[in-house]
């Protein structure tokens, strides 16, 4: 299970990153490339209190974790430090929903009824005015109230109206349980004699998530349950609820918080199938074969629609995303409480940083574009833990501790827009975009081709059709070991693709039922690769988007390390020595891959020393790679891991130049390689993002029914008064039942705007109060504002009396 929703499918937990978008990027002069800083030295801080004393002293620069809440008041002020606020994480609780292995012992939240039930324990207003001090807002689906989807998810979301209800909870409860066999005894559950417990896995290294998860204790204690508190950080996470079998029950509940993605996206692709799919590897379960696991097809159907752009228009998408969040909510395995407000704090000192509204001031591009007033060579940044989890692009990496850092290693193929999500183009330009709609397809040329696992060799697919092709152009550069990046590179991950994602025979020792069971949905949408060139390369794939770039996106190719080093990893794998996923690791007894980890480095080191003596070329090179640019390669990556002690080789910005386990410090440099493609400044034009505001708002606050009525005011955008926004609004009655929604009007350019509401739409209103809201997003940055309302809703007109 991931800590943090990071978005990019299924090809960013191998070694491709399929991403997307564009303009074309020629070769820059300039005497430096990439970052402005020349160090980053990435501090362990556990204590968010020690971390802001030493962004004060000027001991530390920022800190990428929020701090402790109650310090925000305390240094609104101070102008030696900035605050960042983070819109993007979410707190939740995971439920067990598997049967227990001992038939005498009752697992609550295998009822799906009991699950839901828990919606109402849960009081979402005072975790966030209480626990997190008002820095959030109630949640009860995977996106939250400050993304693009939330508008059109609004109707069923209101329509739930969850507020804490510990009695409603405790009937449901009591209902299910009575029927199913359980008793209750001097004011505890018990079933065939033996209490039902409750073990609730809480994180303790996060203050917000410990009282979370002893408050949802104390509420399961009132109902009647035993409930077992333990406590732990991530390491032990991953080994109680990610590495055990659910029905095990060594949790039923764990207090989970999500970061945000690693760059905002517009449409987000993947987080139904995240938050609430089998498929994905997220639900309890993970797709270990080992394990029981938590099954529903009608949402991996949906999702993987969702996902690959299985629909054939915007609308039947929004469709689909409520289909989703309606079935995640009444199966609640999964159960959404906050969308965070999270304060990161930096010295004033730091200028440029780029506040990314899914990732926060930690988006690469923020350190990629920072400067320093005081210290021009080194940025010192506090993270809360410098490692937990493996570090490896297949089925590690899956925390923001590693993802922060290596974003700044190796650079995606495209990137996106930090405010409105739009794919821009980086390391894949594409010259040329066509498809046919959702529902034509066009021929795939006989020459594009396919690996063949069962053959090991690449086949022309001959004929087949597609709903799209992109032809791309690669933007190359040098592996930070000194070698050029080519076209081997990026045929390495497209073999591994089809090789790990299918399985030959019971045998087959290229196979990881964690991977494949995203990779092998996948594969059904890829169609073909042609290369034209070294350079250039066409992509056939089975996918259509309403935004074209979405499809570039998609079909785009790129690796985020050399092909030797993802070689020399998959031959210790396939020798039982490593796994790629931490379901596998914990099958088969061995450890979870970690290139940062010398001792792990030095085994591909040795890898790399062997396959030189062998003079091998891995099979998917073969004809492609000869026998001494492969020795040139493995000599280069040899070279390196005896100098770094770690195995990450990467194209971005910085590399790794140590990492200390013992002080908690990992140490970046700038790569300063005349082949990286990209000045300093570049990602300079978004250190500021242009946000809509209502300035004014005017409504009658009495409303005739069948009547209309008129709403009508002005925003602004960055400050000006500006047009180019779109405004949503909706309105209620008493139940929360959505009575009309639509767009608003903009009368000229400036700002000033008209929504004009129907005698049929005020005639459905409730007598009393119907509340309205208007969200106005400008077309730059697409975070909301938000503005609330209440008409009063009368059957007559009301005369008012001469005086």
């Amino acid at each position: 299970m991931t800590e943090i929703s990071k978005l990019s499918l299924v090809l960013s937990l191998i070694l491709v990153v399929i991403v997307s978008s564009f303009t074309t990027m020629s070769a820059l002069e300039s005497s430096q490339k990439g970052a402005y800083v020349d160090n980053i030295r990435f501090i362990q801080y556990l204590d968010g209190n020690t971390a802001l004393r030493d962004i004060k002293a000027g001991n530390l620069d920022m800190y990428y974790f929020r701090i402790p809440l109650e310090t925000v008041a305390s240094i609104s002020n101070d102008t030696n430090v900035k605050i960042y606020e983070k819109n993007a994480g979410s707190l939740a609780f995971l439920l067990n929903p598997a049967t227990s292995k001992n038939p005498n012992i009752l697992n609550p939240f295998q009822f799906k009824e009991i699950r839901f039930a828990v919606n109402y324990l849960i009081n979402r207003e005072f975790i966030v005015d209480e626990i997190l001090n008002g820095y959030g807002s109630a949640q009860i689906d995977p996106f939250g109230i400050s993304s693009p989807e939330y508008e059109a998810l609004i109707p069923i979301l209101e329509s739930y109206n969850f507020k804490y209800n510990p009695n409603l909870a405790k009937d449901i409860i009591e209902k299910t349980l009575i029927s199913n066999g359980a008793t209750k005894l001097d004011g505890k559950w018990t079933y065939k004699g033996t209490p039902i417990s409750i073990k609730i896995m809480i994180r303790s290294d996060d203050q917000p998530r410990k009282s979370l998860g002893e408050t949802l204790a104390n509420q399961l204690q009132n109902i009647g349950f035993t409930v077992q508190k333990d406590y732990g950080d991530l390491n032990k996470a991953n080994l109680v609820v990610y590495g055990t079998d659910p029905q095990e029950l060594n949790w039923q509940v764990y207090t989970e918080a999500f970061g945000g993605t690693s760059e905002f996206v517009r449409y987000n692709p993947g987080t139904t199938a995240q938050m609430y799919a089998p498929y994905f590897s997220s639900m309890p379960g993970w797709t270990n074969p080992a394990f029981w696991n938590y099954q529903n097809s009608s949402l991996d159907s949906i999702t993987q629609r969702i996902a690959f752009s299985n629909f054939t228009s915007e609308e039947e998408r929004n469709e689909l995303l409520r289909q989703a969040v309606t079935i995640g909510i009444q199966e609640s395995v999964r159960i959404f409480v906050t969308q965070n407000i999270d304060p990161y704090v930096a010295s004033s000192s730091i200028k440029g940083l780029i506040n990314d509204f899914g990732a926060g001031i930690s988006t690469s591009k923020s350190l990629i574009n920072a400067r320093s007033t005081k210290n021009t060579s080194t940025i010192n940044v506090g993270v809360k833990e410098i490692y937990q989890g493996a570090w490896n692009s297949v089925g590690g990496c899956k925390d923001i501790y590693c993802t922060n850092i290596l974003s700044l290693v190796s650079d995606p193929a495209t990137s996106r827009n930090p405010y409105n999500g739009e794919v821009i183009p980086l390391r894949n330009e594409w010259t040329n975009i066509t498809t046919m709609g959702p529902e034509k397809r066009l021929a795939v040329d006989s020459d594009a081709l396919t690996w063949n696992p069962s053959n090991q060799r690449w086949d022309e697919v001959g004929k087949n059709t597609s709903k799209s092709k992109v032809t791309l152009h690669i933007v190359y550069s040098n592996w930070q070991n000194g070698q050029p990046m080519n076209k081997a590179d990026l045929i390495y991950p497209l073999y591994f693709l089809y090789e790990w994602a299918s399985k030959n025979n019971s045998t087959d020792l290229t196979f990881d039922p964690e991977y494949a069971a995203q990779a092998q949905v996948l594969l059904k949408y890829l169609r073909g690769t042609k290369f034209l060139n070294d350079s250039n390369v066409i992509s056939f794939v089975d996918y259509w988007h309403f935004d074209k770039k979405e499809i570039a996106d998609f079909a785009s190719v790129w690796p985020t390390s050399p092909w030797e080093i993802n070689a020399a990893i998959e031959r210790l794998v396939k020798n039982g020595i490593f796994a790629y996923t931490r379901s596998e690791a914990s099958v088969k007894n061995i450890e979870w891959l970690s290139l940062i980890i010398p001792s792990h480095a030095q085994a591909i080191r040795q890898e790399l020393e062997k396959m030189k003596t062998e003079r091998f070329v891995p099979a998917p090179l073969k004809g492609i790679v000869t026998v001494d640019e492969a020795i040139k390669r493995y000599d280069a990556s040899i070279k390196w891991i005896t100098e770094h002690n770690h195995a990450i080789i990467g194209n971005g910005p910085y590399e790794i130049k140590n990492y200390n386990p013992a002080g908690r410090v990992i140490s970046l440099t700038a790569f300063r390689d005349s082949s990286y493609p990209f000045a300093k400044g570049y990602w300079s034009i978004y250190e500021t993002a242009k946000l809509a505001k209502f300035e004014k708002v005017q409504y009658p606050k009495i409303v005739t029914r069948g009547l209309p009525v008129a709403i009508s005011g002005n925003i602004t955008i960055g400050g000006n008064h500006d047009s180019n926004a779109t405004l949503t609004y909706f309105i209620f009655d008493k139940n929360n039942h959505v009575i009309t929604q639509g767009e608003g009007k903009w009368i000229n350019d400036k700002g000033n705007f008209m929504i004009a509401i129907n005698g049929s739409s005020t005639k459905a209103m409730s007598i009393g109060p119907n509340e309205f809201k208007l969200f106005v997003k400008s077309n730059y940055a697409l975070r909301p504002d938000i503005y609330s309302g209440i008409f009063i809703s009368v059957s007559n007109p009301i005369v008012k009396k001469l005086t």
